[in-house]
């Protein structure tokens, strides 16, 4: 068979919008291997005494949504089957929507899968006597009709009835995809299509295994002229496939999910008509979730998930992801490749919160008009588009859009209250943005009328900037936030940013090895600098809400929607990413800035954190597919504590003990003097039952011993203390999963860090531990 490709050439402003993830790895080495880490030779382990004000409180109380995650409809199966269980990808057969050439980061296996005529990408023939078309009506699902007119690469687009038809002559031939499936979880899975056939009576649904073995079949018979929806069809393996998956963006980690190949395929002479393909496990919640996903994000408690998006949200039309799901047209996703079936629509986004007991979040698009901005989404996004999806969401049966919902099955409104206005509109890959500040302040003013005025209940927070995203090809951001604060006034409820950490970027003035020269450092003082950062981010955020308040807005709320460490370190450095204890003293640091600012931060939402079970391939980003990562259970550690009923309140804690200075860091690390390494929070219930202090040790070259030194006032005997520390160099990756499926959900087969919980006592009215370079420690005292 003759292969064609499809794929089309970017633009260089498409690499933009690749959301800067190849910043975050460029010039580390990370995949051309390290040399030798830089020894952490023997240090002398200093001292540290930590002191408590009980007095001293912040004025509100510490909100659970600080610890949450951030969802977009990646390719790397962040949607599908990340969070809804569908495993096959491009369901409909209609044209893969694929504009980033080396990026097809949603097919497993892509490698080695062709592009065929008449055959969409990732599906491949079978049968050598078969031939393939595509007839462009009849159909029962497919891609929606979208000019693309704005700017975006060319996106072959058919009509939207176009399926997949399979001719035969006296042979045996059909289609097949290769996916993964958690066959460490369940072998039983549920299968679905809709078919029609002319001459041909039957259809055999196979999964196989990579190396042809067939593992589960299941026969349609009787097939007619006309479509039929096949549902209920329970495909069930004899035995595992016994190929694993490897995965990730720092290595090949062998996963627990197995490899598999689905299989349509007939026998006869004539043809057969297919379309809307579906493969779920049987042990997805309610039909469609991933139990794997839920249970993780209940165990660590994640109170938020910020969605659906991220870049998508600059050209995503919240009517597609409404209704009957065989009414819902499928789009090209035009950021991040392929297609985007709408499975997982508003309807389903609110029901997966309320499995998961989270806080829903909505980023609403936002098109800026009379702007000059290359790329505009093919259909514009209005103010009139966000007012109708609020009152989709919140309205009575009286509305136009209340009673749209009761139609489609949902009769009692969603009670959605936190909604966001546009997605980094100040940077150039956003569809539909503006790098001027006026512009789109009164744009935003214009959606948070039209939103509230439908239900002036909930809170509308607009697009704000990151204080020290200081580049030359954004605006400044002091002049992009005051201008908000200026002319929305009292109208915006807060403020969204988004802060991701690179270090020294290659567009930035200094390279990495000349900070080094001019700082008299070494690797280990540039990674340590990155990690101590967070103590200046809480700076950053405090002073913008002291500006904020010279407006008027001293009670707006502050939303970190997207953070992350994606460190660019020099050729040879150890790195101090995710899979990394140093990477979670990172975000623990992150967590304790939240915490001692939530007066004003009232929500977060880290990107990458491991709450999402599905294993990405082919993707240039620090984030393996891995639970065990030591920043997930740095996550579980703190939010953990805010898992009940109990308020809490930050008391000011006071740190003596070493310190180290910040020098000026690229673009976005400005010089900072006498930072202390050990960084601690701390908080205590309303009714002071109960005192909780969260540490982590930035040195990253020596322990400390921490004195915490307890007033008075706490009458506490014991207290309970879990300290996360790695097993020996911080920047040891944690690549294994521990004996699957048995010990999934267990801290085991822990390569990288080790945790440690007792009970210890207080003496003396002091407690002392040790904590080791990056380490990170949870100390609650109980009155």
């Amino acid at each position: 068979m003759d292969e064609k490709s499809v794929r089309s050439i970017p633009s260089s402003a498409v690499f933009r919008r690749q959301f800067l993830t190849m910043a975050g790895v460029a010039g580390t080495g990370l995949f051309a291997g390290w040399s030798e880490p830089v020894s952490a030779a023997e240090h002398e382990s200093s001292e540290t005494t930590v002191s408590f004000d009980l007095d001293a409180r912040n004025e509100r109380c510490v909100p659970e949504t600080l610890f949450g995650r951030f969802g977009e409809h990646y390719g790397a199966h962040e949607i599908y089957p990340g969070i809804y269980a569908e495993h096959v990808t491009n369901t409909a057969f209609v044209a893969w929507g694929q504009v980033q050439p080396e990026h097809v980061s949603h097919v497993y296996g892509f490698e080695d899968v062709g592009t065929y005529e008449n055959v969409p990408f990732p599906w491949e023939p079978l049968g050598e006597g078969a031939t393939f078309e595509r007839p462009e009506e009849g159909g029962v699902r497919g891609l929606g009709t979208w000019d693309s007119d704005g700017g975006w690469p060319d996106v072959e687009q058919p009509v939207r009835n176009e399926h997949q038809r399979v001719v035969l002559g006296d042979t045996e031939g059909g289609i097949r995809q290769r996916l993964v499936l958690p066959d460490w979880r369940t072998l039983d899975y549920e299968f679905a299509l809709s078919a029609r056939a002319d001459g041909i009576d039957e259809l055999d649904i196979r999964l196989t295994a990579p190396d042809g073995g067939v593992l589960g079949n299941e026969r349609i018979e009787d097939l007619t002229d006309e479509w039929v929806r096949y549902e209920g069809i329970e495909l069930t393996l004899t035995e595992p496939s016994g190929h694993q998956l490897e995965a990730g963006a720092l290595d090949d980690v062998e996963s627990p999910y197995g490899e598999y190949v689905l299989e349509i395929v007939a026998e006869g002479s004539g043809h057969v008509d297919l379309d809307w393909v579906s493969l779920v496990p049987d042990d997805a919640v309610a039909g469609k979730f991933n139990p794997t996903t839920i249970e993780l994000m209940d165990e660590r408690n994640v109170s938020l998930l910020k969605w659906p998006g991220g870049n998508v949200t600059s050209t995503y039309k919240w009517e597609d992801g409404i209704g009957p799901i065989e009414e819902r047209p499928i789009r090209p996703n035009v950021v991040w490749n392929g297609l985007d079936p709408n499975l997982m629509g508003t309807a389903e986004y609110v029901e997966f919160c309320e499995h998961t007991d989270i806080e829903p979040t909505i980023t609403v698009g936002v098109t800026v008009e009379n702007t000059d901005r290359e790329f505009q989404p093919p259909e514009p996004i209005t103010p009139e588009d966000a007012a109708n999806w609020v009152e989709y969401c919140n309205g009575d049966l009286t509305t136009e859009y209340g009673k749209l919902r009761a139609e489609h099955g949902y009769e009692e409104p969603f009670d959605v209250t936190v909604w966001e206005i546009g997605n980094e509109v100040w940077g150039e890959w956003q569809a539909g943005g503006t790098d001027d500040p006026a512009k789109f302040a009164e744009r935003a003013g214009e959606f948070i009328d039209a939103m509230t005025a439908v239900d002036d209940s909930i809170t509308v927070i607009p697009d704000g900037m990151d204080p020290k995203y200081d580049d030359p090809e954004l605006p400044d951001p002091d002049v992009w936030n005051e201008t908000l604060f200026d002319v929305l006034d009292d109208a915006m409820d807060g403020i969204e940013m988004h802060r991701y950490n690179w270090g020294i970027r290659e567009q930035d003035p200094q390279s990495i090895p000349e900070w080094k020269e001019t700082n008299d450092a070494d690797a280990l003082d540039y990674n340590e600098v990155l990690i101590m950062f967070p103590t200046q981010f809480g700076d950053l955020v405090a002073e913008t809400a002291e500006t904020a308040s010279t407006y008027g807005l001293a009670d707006l709320e502050f939303h970190i929607g997207e953070w992350g460490l994606y460190p660019t370190v020099a050729e040879g450095d150890p790195w101090p990413g995710m899979p990394t204890m140093a990477g979670a003293s990172y975000v623990a640091g992150m967590f304790n800035a939240f915490i001692r600012e939530s007066d004003h931060i009232r929500r977060a939402s880290h990107t990458h954190l491991p709450v999402r079970m599905f294993p990405p391939e082919h993707i240039e980003q620090p984030a393996n597919p891995n639970p065990l990562l030591p920043v997930g259970y740095t996550l579980e550690l703190y939010a953990t504590v805010f898992d009940d009923d109990r308020a809490w309140k930050v008391i000011e804690s006071s740190v003596e003990g070493k310190t180290r200075d910040i020098p000026d860091t690229g673009s976005r690390i400005r010089a900072m003097a006498d930072v202390p390494y050990v960084d601690v929070t701390s908080v205590m219930t309303l009714d002071a039952d109960e005192l909780c202090t969260f540490l982590t040790n930035r040195n990253l070259r020596a322990a400390t011993t921490v004195t915490l030194e307890l007033p008075e006032a706490l009458d506490s005997d014991e207290a309970s203390v879990t300290v996360q520390q790695p097993v020996d160099d911080p920047h040891d990756t944690q690549d294994g999963l521990g004996a699957f499926p048995d010990s999934w959900f267990d801290w085991t087969g822990l390569e990288s860090y080790e945790i440690e919980s007792d009970e210890m006592s207080v003496e003396d009215g002091s407690l002392t531990l040790s904590l080791g370079p990056a380490a990170v420690a949870r100390v609650r005292f109980e009155a």
